[in-house]
């Protein structure tokens, strides 16, 4: 039906009246927004209307009446579900930036969805076409009424580029007033993933460091998705420098509460968050321990290795061979630095990893080795 260089079209959706069809453009490069489009389905190029709506999207679900589309997208640390006007091109956000849609379905004016939140991983709710008179539908996770959980406190500030980045802090499950606690740094992957309290994948992960006595802070730094096109582009040529400095001021606001023990700082992160720890360690000495999982450290092997190989020219501009691009590669890597990192530091990485891969590991790891770190 439609085909450009340099673009893609995905996440297609029929509309119930078979006369429509709804869909993304979006860039092969990737480091951007990708546009929410519908056109009749006998249509061509010429007949595409784009609906504007800043943030990536997904589950794109037509109303039974083709009045409406339907479709979740992360934003603000939620995963929310929207609904676009097609007469008016207008965009309503239904559900709340606390929570995240896992999965939903339309029938008639009835929607079902599962939903994660900080007080239940999830569960299943029905609610109007409006998300509105909301019945839970199961009781999957009750077993959450017997447990003491951590609640995070939404709070943000402006980063050296006038961007507004949001960050959470939760303290330990059983906080006393008074007392100092150990405070860990989260750090996301992606690095266009997005955090939140609608964030399933690390609802256990979180709540079982509070509960062993831990405070958490994490953040969604510049480059990160669900604050739309220009915030995620925003560390193109910057995945060190910039990004730490946005995690590392969650951290310094976090302690300025004057509950965490400064002396029992730690950091933490997967992907391009082993990445970023790395990057931080060799360049900051404040923590006690660090821990990077599945990491990026070396990003010439990074190109030849990891089948994320692609990140490299859409995010520093080409590739290894040209001078220009060599320069910010070498200036970007974390083992670049390695001959500066003193804080105690554990590496994960699995031996069958082709997503980052597990030479990265094995080269940071042999280096601080042969320099005798702990």
């Amino acid at each position: 039906l439609l085909s450009q260089p340099g673009k893609t079209f995905n996440g297609a959706s029929i509309s119930n009246s078979g006369k429509w069809i709804a869909f993304q453009i979006g860039k092969t490069s990737f480091v951007d927004v990708p546009q929410l489009a519908i056109m009749p389905l006998n249509g061509s190029e010429k007949d595409i209307i784009i609906l504007p709506f800043d943030r990536n999207k997904g589950s794109i679900t037509w109303s039974s009446d083709d009045q409406y589309l339907y479709f979740t997208s992360p934003s603000n640390g939620g995963t929310v579900l929207n609904r676009t006007n097609i007469s008016t091109k207008k965009t309503t956000t239904l559900s709340s930036f606390e929570t995240g849609i896992a999965a939903y379905a339309l029938a008639g004016n009835k929607i079902l969805s599962a939903r994660v939140q900080v007080s239940n991983p999830c569960e299943l709710y029905s609610t109007d076409a409006l998300y509105k008179n909301e019945q839970q539908l199961s009781s999957f996770n009750d077993w959450v009424k017997t447990k003491k959980l951590s609640y995070p406190t939404k709070q943000s500030f402006k980063n050296s580029q006038g961007m507004t980045v949001e960050y959470w802090v939760m303290k330990p499950t059983n906080y006393q007033q008074g007392n100092k606690y150990p405070l860990l740094l989260e750090i996301h992957g992606g690095p266009s993933a997005m955090w939140g309290p609608g964030e399933a994948s690390m609802w256990h992960e979180y709540q079982y460091f509070c509960s062993k006595g831990y405070g958490i802070v994490y953040s969604n730094p510049r480059g990160s998705g669900g604050y739309g096109a220009d915030f995620l582009k925003a560390n193109i040529k910057d995945w060190g420098t910039g990004p730490a400095s946005d995690v590392l001021t969650s951290l310094d606001k976090a302690v300025a509460e004057g509950w965490a023990d400064t002396a029992q700082l730690l950091v933490t992160g997967g992907s391009y968050a082993g990445y970023l720890t790395a990057w931080i360690i060799g360049h900051d000495h404040r923590f006690k321990a660090a821990c990077s999982q599945r990491g990026v450290y070396d990003l010439f092997t990074f190109f030849g290795e990891g089948n994320a190989w692609r990140l490299v020219p859409n995010y520093f501009g080409g590739y290894p061979w040209e001078p220009k691009v060599k320069e910010i590669l070498n200036r970007e890597s974390p083992i670049t630095y390695v001959q500066n990192i003193i804080t105690p530091y554990i590496i994960f990485h699995g031996a069958n990893d082709r997503r980052t891969g597990f030479i990265q590991a094995e080269m940071m790891y042999r280096s601080l080795k042969v320099l005798g770190r702990p």
